[in-house]
């Protein structure tokens, strides 16, 4: 019985040395020293769209690729120019969108639109759409190839269907990416009023 119990009592020391060596080690989660300069912008995760190395052509035949769009929000939908209907609607309510920030906030915020239909959307017909819906001259609209347009599609979370009249059925959604590339918000749906994607955007350029 004395030899259990001594074999307890040292058991228990040991354990109370090894507690007390790991607190000692364990740093600070809380400190309160002043940062001498700045912090800079946070990294880029593993979340951010700016990770794609896919490369894009812009409506003015210029190459982008996604991490040229960091520094600023981006407001951004995927759409195909052909389309009757959803893409005209999704791209009204990106400028509504637009009329509702201040000229300064517009200066600090990028429009994005994505073709899902590279095949047809050269930039001639990115450029007559552009100038149909009267689209303000700092918007980008680009296309890739089949593959990155389906990569695209999957980060943003945007389903694809394609139809046999050439079309597509798509989800209406309209994405707002932090300065970093990643998805802050999404709204689904179209013709809704604005004020989150508005409240959104005021907190990320803020």
């Amino acid at each position: 019985m004395k030899k259990i119990s001594r074999y307890f009592i040292l058991l228990l020391a040991v354990t109370a040395l090894s507690c007390s060596q790991k607190k000692q080690e364990a740093p600070s989660c809380c400190s309160t020293k002043q940062h001498e300069s700045p912090e800079p912008l946070p990294a880029v995760s593993g979340e951010s769209l700016f990770l794609l190395d896919s490369k894009w052509e812009t409506y003015r035949n210029d190459t982008l690729k996604f991490e040229d769009l960091a520094g600023k929000p981006v407001v951004a939908a995927m759409i195909f120019t052909n389309c009757p209907s959803a893409c005209p609607r999704i791209v009204a309510d990106m400028k509504i969108l637009e009329e509702g920030l201040t000229t300064a906030e517009r200066e600090q915020v990028r429009f994005l639109l994505i073709s899902m239909d590279p095949k047809r959307d050269n930039p001639e017909q990115m450029q007559k759409f552009a100038s149909d819906h009267r689209l303000n001259p700092d918007w980008i609209m680009i296309r890739s190839d089949r593959m990155a347009t389906l990569e695209m599609a999957n980060v943003l979370g945007v389903r694809i269907n394609p139809l046999d009249d050439g079309g597509f059925d798509h989800s209406n959604t309209i994405h707002i990416l932090n300065k970093t590339g990643e998805i802050a918000y999404q709204q689904h749906g179209l013709a809704l009023e604005p004020t989150e994607l508005l409240k959104q955007i005021r907190t990320l350029i803020n």
